[in-house]
C-alpha cells in the first residue's frame, strides 16, 4: 500500500517523527510519502518515495491523491499532553505501531557536506569547533530577517547574561576553540562567537564534525540524536522525558540527568537558569557516562 504521512510542526518534531519510518513501511509494505515543510529530514531516505515540500506543493497535489491511505495526526492535541510520554512514543501509539526506547533518527545530508567545508572554509575555522544554541522557536521556513525575534515559548530559552559566561568559560578554558552559534540572524549574538545562518541541514553535517553542542530543546538537540554528537542540553519549559535523548547530559535548576517530576512546574522560570559553570562541567564531562546514560542514542523516558 502507498501511506502518505502529513507531519506539521518544527524541526525537531519532524526528526522525531522519522523515528517511526521503519516501522511505517513494514506497516505498508513499501517505503511511504510524506508532506512536509521540511524535506530536508526525509530528503535521501530510501525508505521516503517521496517527501512533499508543504511550502510549495498543494496538499491536494495528484500524487498525494493516489495514495492508499492518508494519514495525519497531532500528538499536541492527545495524550502527550499529560506529560507522560515521550514524543516518539506518543507518535507510535497515534500511528498504530510499536514503541521503542531504542527509535533514534537517520538524516541523509551527505550531499551537504562540501556546502559544510565551504562555510568552514570561508569562515577560516580549521581547528576543533564546538556548536551552540541558546534559543530557538522560530521556524526557518519563511522566515523574515526584518523580523524581531519573538519566542513562542521563551521559557526554553537560555537568558543571553548565562549564555555569554558559557561562551566566555569555554574560551578561557580552550582559546583555540571555535565556537559557532546556531540561530537566526535576528537572535541574540554573543561576543567570541561566529553565527552560522547556513540551512538547518548544513548545520547537521557541521555537527557531525563537531566537538560537541551546548543547547536547548530546540533542532541541535533533535539532530545530535541523528549524527550522534554528544551535547548538553540546557530544559527550560519542557521535560527531556517527553523530548530527550539519552546520549546527552541534560540539566535544569532544579535536576541532573534523572527526571524528577515533582520538582518540575513548567511556568518556573528559574528552570531554565542553570549556572554556566555546570553547563561547562556538564560539556567536559559529556562523554563519561552516569547510570542513566548509554553511548546508544535512545529516547529518554526518565
Amino acid at each position: 500500500m502507498l501511506d502518505t504521512y502529513f507531519v506539521e510542526g518544527g524541526i525537531g518534531k519532524h526528526i522525531m517523527f522519522s523515528c517511526l519510518i521503519d516501522k511505517l513501511v513494514e506497516k505498508a509494505g513499501e517505503p511511504i510519502q510524506v508532506y512536509t515543510p521540511y524535506v530536508d529530514v526525509f530528503a535521501n531516505n530510501m525508505k521516503v518515495k517521496l517527501a512533499f515540500d508543504a511550502n510549495t506543493i498543494p496538499n491536494n497535489d495528484h500524487r498525494i491523491r493516489q495514495s492508499d491511505n492518508i494519514y495525519y495526526c497531532e500528538p499536541y492535541k492527545s495524550n502527550f499532553m499529560l506529560g507522560k510520554e515521550h514524543l516518539v512514543e506518543s507518535y507510535c501509539k497515534l500511528h498504530g505501531v510499536e514503541f521503542k526506547d531504542t527509535m533514534a533518527p537517520t538524516m541523509y545530508t551527505t550531499h551537504l557536506k562540501p556546502q559544510a567545508e565551504k562555510w568552514l572554509a570561508d569562515n577560516k575555522i580549521t581547528g576543533k569547533y564546538v556548536l551552540v544554541q541558546f534559543t530557538g522557536g522560530q521556524p526557518p521556513v519563511g522566515w523574515n530577517q526584518n523580523n524581531i525575534y519573538n519566542s513562542p515559548n521563551p521559557g526554553r530559552n537560555y537568558p543571553q547574561f548565562l549564555a555569554q559566561q558559557v561562551v566566555n568559560i569555554l574560551k578561557e578554558n580552550d582559546p583555540n576553540l571555535t565556537i559557532i552559534d546556531c540561530t537566526l540572524p535576528n537572535e541574540p549574538g554573543y561576543m567570541n562567537t561566529i553565527k552560522c545562518t547556513e540551512r538547518y541541514a548544513v548545520i547537521h553535517e557541521l555537527l557531525k564534525n563537531s566537538e560537541g553542542f551546548i543547547g536547548i530543546d530546540s533542532s541541535l538537540n533533535h539532530m545530535s540524536a541523528s549524527t550522534k554528537t554528544k551535547g548538553v542540553v540546557v530544559w527550560g519549559s519542557t521535560k527531556w522525558t517527553q523530548f530527550g535523548w539519552s546520549h546527552n547530559k541534560n540539566l535544569s535548576y532544579f535536576m541532573k540527568d534523572k527526571w524528577d517530576d515533582s520538582k518540575y512546574n513548567d511556568v518556573d522560570p528559574r528552570n531554565i537558569m542553570v549556572d554556566p559553570n555546570d553547563v561547562f562541567k556538564a560539556y567536559i564531562n559529556r562523554n563519561m557516562l552516569s547510570k542513566n546514560q548509554t553511548n546508544e542514542v535512545y529516547c529518554l523516558t526518565q
